[in-house]
């Protein structure tokens, strides 16, 4: 799966052959297909595998937090620097939620997950007064999400000193411009 990714990444999903994934991890096709069943079935098994070793462990930590103005911010700093640290999210985010086949609904119950733990944070702080009434909970969400999401497009991976100048400027935008009040955001350490 590891050598799969790397041809996703380089070459892309549709240009990267089964004799490529087999040359590049030194397998034979039915060695291949004794694991997946198709090409879509290993970048879903990809897929999956970060789900579980990236957004799991971060969905766990961040449910924990119980106040939501601390859990939203926690929420776009993680994500923010979870995003600009591991590279293969720039695919998995973006070519891989394009393919619609018989995977992609459960992958995208899973980043659904993110999502609607961001909608009800919104809510939630609607409800205590801290946002206005006029903001839709599930637009804001939506467009935070696309704002960091769309990070994987511009950040250069190679400058890794930068992410969290560029956590806290997405932190900073985010609060803001739901009109969160308070003391958000902190500055990270």
């Amino acid at each position: 799966m590891q050598k799969a990714i790397k041809l996703f990444m380089t070459k892309g999903f549709d240009r990267t052959s089964t004799n490529d994934i087999c040359l590049a991890a030194k397998l034979t096709k039915p060695t291949l297909y004794h694991y997946f069943q198709s090409k879509n079935h290993l970048l879903f098994s990809v897929h999956m595998r970060a789900i579980e070793e990236i957004l799991h462990p971060y969905l766990k930590e961040i449910s924990l937090i119980e106040e939501p103005g601390t859990r939203l911010e926690t929420m776009i700093r993680e994500y923010t620097r979870m995003i600009c640290s591991h590279a293969e999210l720039r695919f998995i985010l973006h070519e891989s939620l394009m393919i619609k086949d018989k995977y992609f609904l459960e992958i995208r119950q899973e980043w659904k997950r993110f999502y609607l733990l961001l909608r009800d944070t919104i809510s939630e702080l609607q409800s205590t007064g801290r946002i206005g009434k006029e903001l839709r909970p599930s637009w804001a969400a939506l467009q935070m999400l696309g704002m960091m999401t769309w990070m994987t497009f511009w950040f250069s991976y190679k400058k890794k000193d930068e992410i969290d100048h560029l956590a806290d400027a997405t932190v900073s935008m985010a609060l803001h411009g739901i009109g969160l009040k308070g003391e958000y955001p902190r500055k990270s350490d």
